[in-house]
Order: C-alpha cells, then structure tokens, then sequence
C-alpha cells in the first residue's frame, strides 16, 4: 500500500516519520525496511497467486538481492517464496533454451564482447540490463520520497524539530537525496544546517571512543561513544542492505566503451 502524498497538514506520513525519529538510526532508511518488510508479508501470504504480481516479478526478474534476502526472515513465508522462484527460474530455463544459432554480426558481437569481465549471450544480457525494477524498491522508494518531503516540510515545526534535533539525523545517502529530491526547497539550508550539527555531534563522540582506547584513559567509563563506530557506519552508508552495493556500477564502468556504445544501440 502506498503512503499518502506528504502536505503541510500532519497526516499518516508526519506520525511515521516522527515514530522513527525516536528509534535508533536514519528514519528514512527505517520507514523503507518497514514499507518494504510490509509489503513483502502481504505478497507472500496473500498474492503469491496473482496474475498481475506474477507478472511484474517476471519482468523484475524477481526480486533484489536486498528484498530477496529480507524475504528469508519472513516467518512461514517459505511456501510462498518456493512457488515465485520456481517459477521464475522456469521462466529463466526458457529464456536460456530461447538462443537461436548465432549469425554472422552476432558472432562479431561475441568477438567484441570478449573483453567484457564476464562473456554472455548479447541477446541474454540485453534483457537482463533492461528488466524492471523490483517490485518492492518501487514501494520502498514512494515511502522514501513522502518521507523525505516529510521531513523538509517540517523540520522546523515545534516537536518534529525537537525529535529531529535529538535523533541521529538521516544517513549520509539519504541527505543527498533529499538535496536531489528538492534543491529549491525553502527549508532545505535549515535541514542542511541540523544535519551538519548531529554528524558534529557524531565525530565528538568518535573522538572520545578513540580517546578511551588509549591506554591512559582506558579505566574511563563509556558513555554515548560506546556505539559511536556502529552509528557511524549507519551514517556513512544508511541502514544495510537499504542502498546495496556498488559491484553493478563497476561492471558498467569496465565495460569498453564500444561495446557500451553498441550495447545501447542494440537495446
């Protein structure tokens, strides 16, 4: 279910997000694990027959490593899971069945494509690079933007503020995408401005924790600075999983540039 449209009146988006600004962590990062673990019960208890969420997972090639994984922890959710992978991965057999007998421009592709870190069919990885979105990113991201529009909007009203100030602040990804998402926003160089405060806050108590390592002060007790390396982590990445890796950048940048070139034309 998608979250209302954020307005400057409190609705159901200003009480989420103010609920996940008193919880550990970015409250961004937390509402998409939230929507996206929500969403993820529903489809595998509820939708796992229809026509129309089957056919959205085929054209996502199923879901991302991210969902896939937190789908795992879902409790009795393995029914479910077994009957989209099986078939899903029938789907993948008859695409891999589907080759025809290569021609002569498809053994140049080949030839070309052969300095590409790993070889496959041209035909394969052109619908593989221009599958759809996973269906749960599409649901965690309307949750991401509402939030984000959320918090802009009310960064400065009297207890959304005060929960904010007192919060850890949003990740370091989720701050740039809040300046992407609205670089006009009147309220934007106030947000910029509490969130260089908590990451001031954060280095001070990194500080202290590498002070106590010290072995003239290591009979100190800990305070705030005892997670301080953990959250610094969360800030510096958001929350696991939420942003995924970089591996799929790499492969693209290694990829000569005719061949990406070529690859576009192709598609």
């Amino acid at each position: 279910m998608m979250p209302p449209r954020p307005t400057t009146q409190k609705n159901s988006v200003y009480f989420t997000v103010l609920a996940a600004l008193a919880k550990h962590g970015c409250p961004v990062c937390r509402i998409m694990e939230e929507a996206s673990a929500s969403y993820l019960d529903t489809l595998f208890y509820e939708q796992v027959t229809d026509v129309g969420v089957r056919r959205k997972l085929r054209r996502a090639r199923g879901l991302c490593n991210w969902h896939s994984w937190q789908a795992r922890r879902i409790t009795n959710a393995a029914l479910g899971i077994s009957i989209i992978a099986k078939d899903l991965i029938e789907e993948e057999c008859t695409r891999l069945a589907a080759f025809e007998p290569r021609s002569f421009w498809r053994r140049l592709a080949d030839l070309i494509q052969a300095r590409l870190p790993r070889r496959a069919p041209p035909a394969y990885l052109r619908e593989w690079r221009a599958r759809a979105v996973c269906p749960v990113c599409q649901v965690a991201v309307e949750h991401e933007q509402h939030a984000l529009e959320t918090v802009l909007t009310f960064v400065d009203e009297g207890a959304f503020s005060r929960h904010f100030e007192a919060s850890t602040g949003l990740c370091l990804p989720h701050t740039a995408r809040a300046t992407e998402q609205a670089p006009s926003h009147p309220k934007l160089g106030l947000f910029i401005d509490l969130q260089r405060s908590n990451y001031t806050r954060l280095v001070a108590e990194l500080e202290e924790f590498c002070r106590k390592h010290d072995y003239r002060f290591a009979r100190e007790g800990w305070g705030r600075e005892a997670d301080a390396w953990q959250r610094a982590i969360e800030t510096l990445s958001g929350n696991s999983g939420v942003f995924g890796s970089a591996i799929e950048r790499q492969h693209a940048a290694r990829r000569p540039r005719l061949v990406r070139k070529l690859l576009n034309r192709w598609r």
